[in-house]
C-alpha cells in the first residue's frame, strides 16, 4: 500500500505539470465540451487539444487511481485518521473534476479557475503525507527531542503562507492581479522559512527535510521572477507552478513530523485555539449578514450578472464581517469581562490573548477587502470598508458616550445587501437604497429588545444604551412602535416599486403587522418576557421575508 501510495502522489504531480502546460499555452479552451472532448474519448491530437485531453486522461487515471488507495485503506489501514486523509483526497479530487469542468463549460470564470488551480496542490499534498504515514518505518522513527511550541506554531504557518502564495499566484495568474500582494507574500514565506531553519538545524529528524525546503524555496523565487520576466516561456512558468506545489506538499510533511506524537493535551488545545477564533467572529451575526448580502446580490441580478460573482462576494463579505467582529471584541474586551452575557467570549475568558485577536481581525478583514477588490468591483469594496470603518470607528466607542448608538449601529448592520446588489450590478439604485432601509428599520427593535433584556449588563460595562439611560422604558417602547411601523412601510416599497409582485407584498403586509403587534405588545408590558418575544420574532421575520422577496423576484 505504501509502494501504490507514492506511486499516486507521484502521478498526481505529473498532473499537475499537464494542469500547468494547459494553463501556460492558453489551451483551457482547447476542447469546447466536457466531460468529452469533442464528443469523443479520443480527438485529434492537435494544437491546443493535445494540452488539454492529455490532462483530462491523466485526471481520469489519478482519480481511479486515488479511489482505489481510499477503498484500500478504508480495508487495511487500522488508523482513523490515515483513513480520513484518503476519504479527504478522494472527495478533493471529486470536487477537482467538477472544477475543470465548470472551468471549460463557464468559459474560464476567474473564480472557477482559481479555486481549480489551488486544489491541485491541496490533493497532491495529501497524497504525500498518505505516503509517508504508510511508510514501514513510520512507526519506527521518532523525533530525537521534542520540538518546542514556537517550531510547531511556525510550521503550520509555513503551510499556511504558501497556501496564501499559491492563491495568490493564481488570481495573479488567470486574473493577472495581485502581484504586490505575491511579492510581500514571497518575502513573508522566505523570511518565516529561514526562522525555521535556524530553529531546526540541530534536529536530526527534520534538518535536512526543512533544508531541502529553504533549496526548493530559492529555485521558486529564481523561477518566479525569471517567469514574470518571460511569461511566455511555457517550461519556465510550468516549472513555477510544480514546484510551488512541491514546497506545499513537504511543508505538509513537515508538519506530520514535527506534530507526531504531540500530547492529546496539545491537541485538545488546538481544537480550543481552532474554536476560539471562530466564536470571534461572532458566526450568528455573520451569517445573518451574509444572508442579507446573498439577498442583496439575487435582488440587483440581471440577465448580465455573472452568477459565479456571488461566490466571491459571499466569501468577502464573510470575511469582512468576521474581522471586523474580532476587532470589536479586542476593542471591547474590558466591559465583555463584566457582562455576564459575554465573559464567556474568548478575550474575557483568557483563551486568546489581545495580539491575536488583533493581528487575527486585521488580516481576516484585509482578506475580505482584497477579495472583493480582486474578483467582485472596486464598488462593493468601498460599501464593505464603509461597514467595516462605521462598525470600528463609530458605533463601538459611541456605545460609551451616547444613547444613539443603537441608531449609529444599524448603518453597519443595513450595508451588506448594498455589497451584494453592487456586486451583481455594479451600482446603486433606489430599489437597493430601499432594501438597506429595511436592514436599518428591522435591526432597531431587534437590537432594543436585546438591551431591554440585558440593561443590567450594558450598565455594569459603561454602556450607555437607551435602556440604560431610560430605566422607565418609555423611550425604548416608544422606539420600538415606530421603528416597527416605518419597517412596515418601507417593505412595502419593493412592491410599490415595481420589484416584487403581490406575494411578497401581501407577505409583508401580514409579517410586518405581526412584528408590529409583538413590538405593541412588548411596549405595553416594558417586561423582559415581552422584549425577549420582540427578539425572537424579529429573528423569525427577517429571513422569511428576504425569502418571501426573492422567490416573487427571481422565480413569479
Amino acid at each position: 500500500m505504501h509502494r501504490f501510495a507514492q506511486l499516486t502522489a507521484l502521478a498526481t504531480f505529473i498532473l499537475l505539470i499537464a494542469g500547468g502546460l494547459v494553463t501556460s499555452t492558453d489551451s483551457g479552451l482547447a476542447v469546447p465540451d466536457w466531460p468529452l472532448s469533442y464528443g469523443t474519448l479520443f480527438p485529434p491530437m492537435v494544437g491546443g487539444i493535445r494540452y488539454e485531453h492529455t490532462h483530462r486522461v491523466i485526471a481520469g487515471i489519478v482519480a481511479l487511481m486515488i479511489g482505489a488507495l481510499a477503498m484500500w485503506l478504508r480495508v487495511r489501514e487500522p488508523r482513523r485518521w490515515v483513513r480520513r486523509l484518503g476519504y479527504g483526497a478522494l472527495a478533493a479530487v471529486v470536487t477537482q473534476a467538477v472544477l475543470g469542468g465548470l472551468t471549460v463549460l463557464f468559459l474560464l470564470p476567474p473564480m472557477i479557475s482559481v479555486a481549480h488551480a489551488c486544489l491541485g496542490p491541496l490533493v497532491f499534498s495529501t497524497l504525500a503525507c498518505l505516503a509517508v504515514t504508510l511508510s514501514p518505518t513510520w512507526s519506527e522513527k521518532r523525533l530525537d527531542i521534542s520540538p518546542p511550541r514556537s517550531m510547531r506554531v511556525m510550521s503550520l504557518g509555513l503551510v499556511g503562507m504558501t497556501v496564501f502564495q499559491l492563491l495568490v499566484g493564481a488570481v495573479l495568474r488567470h486574473a493577472g492581479h495581485a502581484l504586490w500582494l505575491h511579492l510581500v507574500g514571497a518575502v513573508l514565506l522566505t523570511m518565516l522559512m529561514m526562522r525555521l531553519w535556524w530553529h531546526t538545524r540541530r534536529q536530526q529528524s527534520t534538518r535536512h527535510l526543512v533544508t531541502g525546503l529553504v533549496m526548493l524555496l530559492g529555485a521558486q523565487l529564481a523561477l518566479g521572477f525569471l517567469a514574470w520576466g518571460h511569461r511566455d516561456h511555457v517550461l519556465m512558468t510550468t516549472a513555477h507552478q510544480a514546484i510551488g506545489a512541491l514546497v506545499l506538499a513537504l511543508a505538509c510533511v513537515l508538519v506530520l513530523k514535527i506534530w507526531r506524537g504531540a500530547a492529546r493535551d496539545t491537541i485538545y488545545e488546538i481544537r480550543n485555539t481552532l474554536k476560539a477564533y471562530w466564536n470571534l467572529t461572532k458566526p450568528r451575526v455573520t451569517m445573518m449578514g451574509l444572508l442579507t448580502t446573498a439577498v442583496g446580490f439575487l435582488m440587483g441580478s440581471t440577465i448580465f450578472t455573472d452568477a459565479w460573482r456571488l461566490l466571491p462576494t459571499l466569501l468577502g463579505a464573510w470575511w469582512v464581517g468576521s474581522g471586523a467582529n474580532a476587532l470589536n471584541q479586542w476593542y471591547e474586551r474590558e466591559a465583555d469581562a463584566l457582562m455576564e452575557r459575554t465573559k464567556g467570549r474568548p478575550l474575557p475568558s483568557g483563551r486568546l490573548r489581545p495580539w491575536q485577536a488583533l493581528v487575527f481581525g486585521v488580516a481576516t478583514a484585509a482578506m475580505g477587502l482584497g477579495c472583493l477588490w480582486l474578483f467582485v468591483n472596486t464598488l462593493s469594496t468601498w460599501c464593505a470598508a464603509a461597514t467595516l470603518v462605521i462598525y470600528l470607528n463609530v458605533y463601538t466607542p459611541m456605545k460609551r458616550r451616547s444613547s444613539l448608538c443603537t441608531l449609529v449601529g444599524a448603518i453597519p448592520g443595513a450595508l451588506p445587501p448594498l455589497i451584494g446588489w453592487t456586486a451583481a450590478s455594479g451600482s446603486l439604485s433606489l430599489e437597493a437604497w430601499v432594501l438597506c432601509a429595511m436592514l436599518f428599520l428591522w435591526q432597531l427593535p431587534h437590537f432594543l429588545a436585546i438591551a431591554w433584556v440585558h440593561r443590567d449588563d450594558y450598565r455594569r460595562a459603561g454602556f450607555r444604551m437607551l435602556s440604560v439611560v431610560d430605566p422607565s422604558g418609555q423611550s425604548t417602547s416608544r422606539q420600538m412602535m415606530l421603528s416597527g411601523f416605518a419597517l412596515l412601510v418601507t417593505s412595502l416599497l419593493p412592491s410599490v416599486l415595481g420589484v416584487t409582485g403581490a406575494l411578497y407584498f401581501l407577505a409583508a403586509l401580514g409579517m410586518g403587522s405581526w412584528l408590529l403587534l409583538t413590538a405593541w405588545r412588548a411596549a405595553l408590558g416594558h417586561s423582559d418576557a415581552g422584549a425577549q418575544r420582540l427578539f425572537l420574532a424579529s429573528i423569525g421575520y427577517l429571513p422569511l421575508v428576504l425569502f418571501i422577496m426573492v422567490v416573487d423576484k427571481t422565480l413569479l
